[in-house]
């Protein structure tokens, strides 16, 4: 099934390049008429479509480009926290590069914290790398928080998916990105209402699932709506 009784790794290239079931090897001037190599794995631009791609306007994949990814926590995740979220996640590099480094984002890639080396795996030739952070978190809600990697020769992904559009679907490597509900104890507030949850038998999850309580006992909600009046006192 994957190839027995011999079979071909190219490392540092996508897989497709590699070769079950060998039977010979032959030295060709250019790469092969094979529809994989000449008609498949092929990357376009943007502007490429069902209406107009032809296998002469895209170009055959080779080496693998620098990619990574957060495996922990999972997408659309509510996180209870303390001010840190730790996330957790892989990162490679093909063409005999790389990981040099790792940078997550909290805020849809606009700041970004690098990953301490000593919590990066050892690195090796044509070996992908494992990660953890533990982020800085203050705001609450639902927040984006994606990942990219550097590699040995200064190559990363980009930063969003519409840069990288490839209508074949192929290497479409930007940033990942996932959407984590951040619920942030540090705040006296969110920890008043946890334990007032608790206290009624209740969770934080299901977020769509409206409080069995009064919220807002109503001397305290009138003293605050009293304290900045709707209508101005002139």
């Amino acid at each position: 099934m994957h190839g027995f009784p011999l079979r071909v790794v190219v490392t540092g290239y996508i897989g497709a390049r590699s070769c079950k079931w060998l039977y010979r090897i032959n030295a060709l001037p250019e790469p092969s008429m094979g529809p994989v190599q000449r008609q498949e794995y092929l990357y376009f631009t943007a502007q490429i479509g069902k209406q107009n791609a032809k296998y002469s306007n895209g170009f055959p994949i080779g080496n693998m480009p620098v990619s990574s990814a957060i495996i922990s926590p999972e997408d659309k995740q509510v996180i209870i926290h303390e001010g840190k979220i730790t996330l957790k996640g892989w990162a490679y590099s093909g063409g005999g590069n790389w990981v040099e480094r790792v940078e997550v984002s909290p805020d849809g890639g606009h700041v970004w914290y690098a990953v301490d080396p000593d919590n990066l795996t050892q690195k090796h030739y044509h070996a992908w790398r494992l990660w953890s952070i533990d982020l800085p978190v203050d705001a609450e809600g639902w927040l984006e928080f994606c990942v990219r990697t550097w590699d040995s020769s200064n190559n990363t992904e980009p930063t969003f998916v519409r840069s990288a559009w490839n209508w074949d679907l192929h290497v479409t490597s930007s940033a990942h990105r996932i959407k984590i509900y951040s619920v942030n104890k540090s705040r006296p507030e969110t920890v008043k209402r946890i334990e007032q949850l608790k206290a009624h038998g209740q969770e934080i999850e299901p977020l769509t699932l409206p409080a069995e309580f009064t919220l807002e006992p109503e001397d305290e909600y009138l003293a605050a709506y009293r304290k900045y009046p709707r209508e101005p006192k002139n």
